[in-house]
Formats: structure tokens, C-alpha cells, sequence
């Protein structure tokens, strides 16, 4: 064990870390207040903590906005009054348009055991992780738009385009219903979104490339909610590339092909979600004809000053939108139920689902479990008014092909210091909860994980 991995040893790096957090933050500190914000802040000028417990977890305000359509709740003008108009067509400042995310690990130690060859214990120093650039606002009345352009250096140079849908609001009156069309995040209205976690996601450390059907050895579990993970062991996409247990699909994929229409006929106290997509990730056409479709309710029981309550349910149905060992079609569906509780600067929430693969083919259900779930809870509080601490809880009980799945259970905390609303630094540490069984797994090879970041957003 070298000096740095005696430094960074898991039981001692966690109390370190989040002491030195609360240690610096305990003396009076003043920081004026942010006044260059992103594009709805800089658009509508407020804070962005009007919409934002602390960014990136919206609060009450900030989940009506984005159900609005980014227009502000109750309102429908798209947000033109200030636009400079030329006959029919309305312009906006450039700055009103664009908001970029830069997120920089400035050290990352990774426990790994050591049975498995080529994986190894290893301490990074900061490199650019992630950059995000997002193009969105209103045009006019009722009508916005969203395109997210992300480039991970960590894999790759090239800039990939991930959500990017239009929005088309208050169909038929006010909060009747919203309409968007593109590729999506449906879960964006859950009462636990898959998009907006505080935990930023670690994708996998070790894994080679791999080719049609092929399952690939990864090494390191990826720190993705386990509640929408696929969960499966053996299922591939309709390419046949090897789709990991860890990632996250169906109703949670973070963007899908598609359209869906939501809204709250009723009153505050109710919205309803009803989606239909190619399914299986497919960005280009939809190669097996057919479509997946989801339905989501979710009541909001409070929505005071200090107290928020809300409960969702959903059920996705999928069809034919994944493959098994041999070629075989597949369809896989998800049942879910999710919860948040704010109350003043104490945030709770958390998510359960049920994943089920059917149309097996026949004799296939002696060497693969068609069911599995996964539980995702988490914690966040503002005990100051610039540091915000957490903790996560993960656990997957994973099905697919009885041979080689793995279950996987972790834990993790994670401390926030905000420089400003739109800058902050994390300290975060995840470990495993389950006995190593050696190190030949994914799931369990990964002992712990610890990281110090800083996101700038503007």
C-alpha cells in the first residue's frame, strides 16, 4: 500500500473528509449573495434558489416551472415581455438562451479488489470530468425547447447530444396538459427524477470494448440509483451490445425517443404522465416496430412554506425492446413507487421498483430469473446556510442469468460547501456494504470509492 493509499484508506478518509467540511464552515463566514446565474435566473432575474433547494435538486417552485414548461407557474407568456420583437418573430439575449455546467474531480481514490487481473487500487488528480452545454428557454406563448450537448473527457472528446425536445404548454387551458416531443427523460416528473439527483453518477472504471452479444468483464460497479438500473444480467440491446446491470433505462433512462403528455387538470394536489416511446434507447427509427408506453400519477399532499409531501406511482410496459443470449426478443417492464418529504431545510426521498423481462424463450426460465428490484434512498440537509450534507443508500437485487448475477448494496455520504449558488465544491465517499466473495464481480469488486470535485454553472 503506498503513502497515498494509506492517506485515502476508506475508514478514515470519510471522518476526515466531512470533518474538515464541518470544521471550516462553522466560523461565521459572509459571501454576497450570486447575482450572475444561469439562463432561467439571468432570464426571469431571481436567484437560482428560487427554484433550487440548493442546485441541482429543484424545490416545489422549481418543479411547477419545469411542468410549465419554463414559463413561471400560473403564467403562459413564455417569458417575452422583455424580448425585442420584429413583426411576428421574438428575440432574447443570447445569455438568456445558453447555460453551461464544467465539473472538474479534483482527487479521486478508488479501492478495488485485487483478485481480478488488470484491476488495480488508484488515486487521481483533477482532471476536466464533464461539461455540459444547454441550450433552452421559450420562443413564444406555450412554447419552449431543451437540448443538452454534453462532452465527458473522461471518455471520450467528442461532444454527444443527449435530451433535446421541444414543449408545447397549457393545451386546452392552464395546466391541462403540456406535450413534448423528442428524445426526453421520462422521469423528469417523478417525485424522485432520475435527472436531478445531488449524487452525480461514477460510471465504470474497467470496461473493455466488446462486440455484438458478447459479455464484457467489468471490474468496477458504477454508483448509478440501483432503483433505475437495469438490474439484469445477460440482457442485451436490440444491436446486441451488452446492457450493463448498473445502467439506467426504461422510465428512468436519462433520454429516450418519444412523446408524452402531463399535466394537473385538477388542481396542485394531482398530475398526471402518459408517455409513449421507440424503447430499448433506440435514437435512430425503431428497429422492432413497436412501441413501449408509461403511465405516471403522482399527489402532492402539501405544499406549504416549510412542508412539501408527494407520492408517485408508475408502470412502464415495454415491448420487445431488449435481447437475450442467442438473439431472442425480449420485453422488459418496470413498476414503481416513489416519495419526497421536505421539511424546511431537511430533504427525503427515495424510490422502489419492480423489474420484470418476459417472452422468455422456451426452457430459458431454468437459468435466468426474470424478476428483480431495487431500492434507492436518500437524505440531504442545509445545516448551514452554504453547506448541504447527505447520504445515499443503494440496494439491488439483481436478476438475469442465474450464473453470473450479483446483487450489489452501497452506501455513500457526501458533504456540499456553495461558494456561490451557481459554484460549489463536494466531498463525497461510497462504499460497499457486501463481503468482497474475491473480488470476481463487479458488484463486489468495487470496496470504496472517495471524491473531492468542484461544479461551476453559469
Amino acid at each position: 500500500m503506498t503513502n497515498v493509499e494509506r492517506f485515502f484508506h476508506p475508514s478514515l478518509k470519510t471522518v476526515l473528509a466531512l470533518g474538515f467540511v464541518l470544521f471550516v464552515t462553522s466560523f461565521p463566514l459572509r459571501v454576497p449573495e450570486a447575482e450572475a446565474l444561469p439562463a432561467f435566473a439571468r432570464k426571469y432575474q431571481v436567484n437560482c434558489n428560487v427554484c433550487h433547494t440548493r442546485p441541482p435538486r429543484l424545490n416545489p417552485f422549481g418543479e411547477q416551472f419545469l411542468e410549465n414548461g419554463y414559463q413561471m407557474p400560473g403564467t403562459e407568456d413564455g417569458g417575452i415581455v422583455a424580448k425585442l420583437k420584429y413583426g411576428d418573430v421574438t428575440l432574447d439575449d443570447v445569455s438568456n438562451y445558453f447555460a453551461v455546467l464544467f465539473g472538474v474531480d479534483g482527487v479521486t481514490n478508488v479501492n478495488l479488489k485485487r483478485e481480478v487481473p488488470g484491476s488495480e487500487d488508484l488515486t487521481e488528480l483533477g482532471t476536466p470530468a464533464i461539461v455540459r452545454l444547454f441550450t433552452t428557454g421559450t420562443v413564444t406563448e406555450n412554447v419552449g425547447f431543451f437540448v443538452d450537448m454534453t462532452s465527458i473527457f473522461s471518455r471520450s472528446s467528442d461532444v454527444e447530444i443527449g435530451r433535446a425536445f421541444i414543449t408545447l404548454n397549457n393545451l386546452g387551458g392552464m395546466d391541462w396538459a403540456h406535450l413534448r416531443v423528442g428524445r426526453l427523460d421520462p422521469s423528469a416528473y417523478f417525485s424522485m427524477a432520475r435527472g436531478r439527483p445531488h449524487w452525480v453518477p461514477v460510471g465504470p472504471k474497467f470496461a473493455p470494448p466488446f462486440g455484438s452479444f458478447a459479455t464484457p468483464t467489468v471490474t468496477q460497479w458504477s454508483l448509478f440509483q440501483s432503483a433505475y438500473a437495469s438490474k439484469f444480467y445477460g440482457l442485451f440491446d436490440r444491436s446486441g451490445a451488452f446492457i450493463m446491470p448498473f445502467d439506467s433505462t426504461l422510465y428512468n433512462s436519462p433520454e429516450e425517443v418519444g412523446i408524452d403528455v402531463h399535466g394537473r387538470p385538477f388542481g396542485d394536489w394531482f398530475l398526471y404522465q402518459v408517455g409513449v416511446l421507440n424503447g430499448g434507447n433506440e435514437r435512430a427509427g425503431d428497429s422492432n416496430n413497436s412501441k413501449d408506453w408509461y403511465v405516471m400519477t403522482r399527489f402532492d399532499y402539501t405544499q406549504s412554506a416549510y412542508l412539501s409531501v408527494n407520492l408517485s406511482g408508475f408502470g412502464y410496459f415495454g415491448n420487445h425492446n431488449a435481447k437475450v443470449l442467442g438473439g431472442a426478443d425480449v420485453s422488459r417492464s418496470r413498476y414503481g413507487v416513489g416519495a419526497r418529504v421536505r421539511y424546511k431545510w431537511l430533504d427525503v426521498y427515495g424510490a422502489y421498483t419492480i423489474d420484470r423481462v418476459t417472452d422468455l424463450p422456451t426452457g430459458m426460465e431454468a437459468i435466468f430469473d426474470s424478476t428483480a428490484t431495487g431500492v434507492t434512498v436518500e437524505a440531504h440537509a442545509l445545516v448551514a446556510d452554504r453547506v448541504l450534507i447527505g447520504t445515499r443508500f443503494d440496494h439491488m437485487d439483481a436478476g438475469g442469468l442465474l450464473a453470473t448475477r450479483k446483487s450489489a448494496t452501497f452506501v455513500g455520504l457526501q458533504a456540499k460547501y456553495y461558494l456561490r449558488s451557481n459554484m460549489w465544491f463536494t466531498i463525497r465517499d461510497d462504499f460497499n456494504v457486501r463481503d468482497s466473495e474475491g473480488g470476481r464481480s463487479a458488484a463486489r469488486n468495487l470496496r470504496n470509492r472517495f471524491n473531492v470535485s468542484i461544479d461551476l454553472v453559469f
